[in-house]
């Protein structure tokens, strides 16, 4: 983790080049090798990964739950590869699976974001598990060890009968994006799911984030089959529609924006339910930030182990040292106090600590190692009055 930090890569021969173990680099590099390919230690991370972030969960947090994967599209060795997709680029290359979860929550008056889970996979060498199946268990552990807390949200790829059920059965609160296909269960009969929604009364409206947007929602119950095969005898769970239409102007721009959810508060009504799920699904593009950080200031495509098993001890460390970068924004202001040229950059600037600065929190954390604690010695005076005119207080 001091490796990953410093350096913002995963690469074993740059971690063990800052690594002050009084050996060779090369000593270093393969007792790494070693250590990683011969070792799991991943479970008993994960578990303690969760338990890191228990203090900071609380009943309004969030868990956005999305799949990414490593691309390695000139590997051709590596014990596990895959053809993955790429939505952004459209096409499939050679990776790895990342299945993550990202919690959103406030914390003394801030929002944080910092990671709880995140596994590496390769469906082929898992003989026992799909990724559907660690996805679940997880959600399960969280919930037990935070005690319900918090709300689980995904996108329309997530949008699936199994999900669905397990969430429901076991009282954990959701919002899933769907994507408007199923078909909705009333009695013993199916019935259209765009003429359900058809029929609904859109009669709340909140306010767009633009000059003469608005959107027009209505919520109402409806059951879900959970067997695969329609029947009259299916069982079925009850869950909340929410459905929103975008309007400007008052003319109906683009589609209808539907979301699942679990059945809502019966201390709110049904206007504050609406704009709760929407407030919560707005969040979960939080967790597209998050990967994009991984991969540009930590470089997380950069793992080159052959061996799977060491990719996965090696990804499950690097998300711990993610959880260290993530939940130092608890101190922004020393931080900012000490690194005024990088967390400040114009006057224009002064509210970036309170949004997405996680870039700019890796790049002073990776300073702080390299200088202070790399050779245990102090600042030289040219070094205090550097490019970022440091005033180390820490």
């Amino acid at each position: 983790m001091f490796g990953i930090c410093s350096t913002g890569s995963p690469s074993i021969h740059n971690i063990s080049k800052i690594l002050q173990d009084n050996v060779s680099t090369k000593s270093t590099s393969e007792r790494l090798y070693r250590n990683f390919k011969n070792n799991d230690f991943v479970d008993e991370l994960e578990a303690k990964l969760i338990k890191l972030a228990k203090p900071y969960i609380n009943e309004n947090t969030i868990f956005i739950v999305d799949e990414t994967n490593i691309e390695k599209p000139y590997a051709k060795k590596m014990e596990g590869l895959q053809r993955v997709y790429n939505g952004s680029k459209g096409e499939s290359t050679n990776g790895f699976i990342l299945m993550n979860i990202v919690a959103y929550t406030e914390y003394r008056g801030m929002p944080m974001l910092f990671p709880v889970y995140s596994r590496l996979i390769a469906p082929k060498e898992e003989k026992d598990k799909s990724v559907k199946q660690y996805m679940m268990e997880t959600i399960e552990e969280i919930a037990y060890i935070y005690k319900g807390k918090g709300t689980f949200v995904f996108d329309r790829g997530f949008d699936h009968r199994n999900l669905i059920e397990f969430l429901q059965l076991r009282g954990i609160d959701f919002v899933i994006r769907g994507v408007g296909k199923r078909a909705i269960k009333e009695g013993c009969k199916e019935i259209n799911f765009n003429k359900a929604v058809n029929e609904m009364d859109f009669k709340y409206e909140l306010p767009g984030m633009k000059t003469k947007q608005s959107f027009r929602c209505a919520t109402r119950k409806i059951h879900v089959r959970t067997d695969d095969h329609p029947s009259k005898k299916s069982n079925t769970v009850e869950i909340t529609l929410v459905v929103s239409r975008q309007y400007m102007n008052n003319t109906k721009k683009g589609k209808d924006f539907y979301l699942l959810c679990s059945n809502k508060d019966g201390n709110i009504t049904e206007l504050q339910y609406i704009a709760k799920v929407i407030d919560i699904y707005r969040k979960r593009w939080s967790i597209e930030e998050v990967h994009r950080q991984m991969k540009q200031s930590m470089k997380w495509e950069d793992m080159r182990l052959q061996s799977y098993q060491g990719m996965k001890n090696l990804n499950v460390l690097m998300v711990l040292a993610s959880f260290f970068i993530y939940s130092s924004k608890r101190f922004i202001n020393t931080l900012a106090a000490g690194f005024p040229k990088i967390l400040y950059y114009t006057n224009d600037d002064l509210l970036k600590p309170r949004e997405f600065i996680y870039y700019r929190i890796a790049e002073t954390i990776s300073i702080c190692l390299n200088l202070i604690t790399l050779y245990g010695r102090r600042l030289t005076k040219a070094e205090q009055i550097d490019r970022y005119q440091m005033k180390i207080r820490f």
